[in-house]
């Protein structure tokens, strides 16, 4: 049994006729005729009498019609959904982001979104790459966004560079240290820094640069990986952040942070890059995030 052999039988019951049904079914009458008949065969049952003045549908065809009208709606809806959904009219995208990118071209992004398709649903985890890739792998999201130095590509695991963005130090207008030039590092030592959660790479290098020894801790005294948080304790104490210029963007637009100028800085940056599965399909909504996100690149990232 198929839809369009229910649907000729619908269709044959409100004409009464075979001639009439093949017309608006746009269809030969003998091709109909033998559509009906397969159908009766099919299952078992006549549904349709016929004689010179139509066809009359049984106490089976009448059964069958009745149910054909519920399943020919449903699969109706069905396609009208999957329209939107190809569309990007309808549906649910969730994918993961790093702090970097949260904080720097992912809220243009969705407010663009909201605007344009505001039927999608999005769902957006915030965290490390660490965690994002084990969700990632447990298809709780289709890809996620973020420095990619710690995520190695692996034959079910693909990384795609977007682009860098530099780091810097940080720290709000009314700092001690603001606006002095070519600090040392003995004068950062006096402060906390507060810092995302930061890759061994990275962390190498900060011990180099505030020559500590392996056993000694970073002075970094608040670590989270909410760009949002960090950047109030920044604006709101003495304590530096560590932080990439996209991503306080707009803080040293306004002047509430303001960065420091510090002599023997080595180079702080973050990888951005998109991770998905490599043999799962993304779906039409998860493209369209990604298209806007590459459309963004330029403004947020240093290729």
């Amino acid at each position: 049994m198929n839809l369009n052999k229910l649907k000729h039988a619908v269709t044959l019951s409100d004409e009464g006729n075979f001639a009439r049904a093949a017309i608006k079914l746009h269809i030969s009458q003998p091709a109909l005729s033998r559509s009906i008949s397969g159908l009766e065969d099919e299952l078992g049952l006549r549904l349709f009498d016929r004689d010179q003045a139509g066809a009359v549908a049984t106490v089976a065809g009448r059964q069958l019609v009745t149910r054909a009208r519920d399943l020919l709606y449903a699969a109706n809806s069905v396609q009208h959904e999957m329209q939107l959904f190809r569309q990007c009219e309808s549906g649910r995208v969730a994918f993961g982001t790093g702090p970097f990118p949260a904080a720097s071209f992912l809220p243009p992004i969705l407010s663009e979104l909201a605007i344009s398709h505001p039927r999608l649903r999005a769902s957006v985890e915030v965290n490390n790459s660490a965690y994002l890739l084990e969700h990632l792998k447990a298809e709780q999201i289709e890809f996620f966004i973020a420095d990619t130095r710690t995520v190695a590509p692996t034959r079910n695991v693909v990384v795609t560079p977007l682009g860098r963005q530099r780091g810097a130090l940080l720290c709000r207008a009314g700092h001690p240290l603001a606006g002095k030039s070519r600090l040392a590092i003995a004068q950062l030592r006096e402060y906390a820094f507060a810092s995302v959660q930061l890759p061994e790479q990275i962390l190498s290098t900060l011990r180099n640069f505030f020559q500590l020894e392996a056993e000694q801790e970073l002075p970094i005294s608040t670590m989270c990986d909410n760009i949002f948080v960090l950047k109030h304790v920044a604006t709101h104490s003495n304590t530096i952040l560590m932080c990439t210029r996209a991503a306080a963007a707009a803080d040293i637009k306004e002047g509430s942070l303001v960065e420091l100028q510090v002599a023997t800085l080595p180079e702080l940056s973050a990888e951005m890059g998109i991770v998905h599965l490599e043999r799962r399909s993304l779906s039409p909504m998860a493209e369209l995030v990604l298209s806007k996100v590459r459309e963004q690149m330029s403004g947020f990232c240093e290729r």
